[in-house]
């Protein structure tokens, strides 16, 4: 229960930065990452072996075609 009040707390001043930013863009692209960072973390807790593979790949292609330049 704990984990859920802090979760919800955690939104909610998630969004309250948001809409304190500079401009509507830097708040939507702010409020986009958290919800890719939180879905990134979910799939790490839901599908350990899974995602974790899947993570491996992309930085493995990631640091590939970094190297390629």
């Amino acid at each position: 229960m704990f984990l859920k009040i802090l979760a919800i707390a955690f939104y909610v001043l998630a969004l309250i930065a948001a809409f304190k930013m500079e401009t509507f863009t830097k708040g939507l692209l702010f409020i986009l990452v958290v919800i890719g960072v939180s879905g990134l973390l979910y799939l790490f807790i839901l599908f350990p072996g899974i995602s974790g593979i899947a993570v491996a790949i992309m930085l493995g292609a990631f640091i590939l075609k970094q190297g390629s330049r």
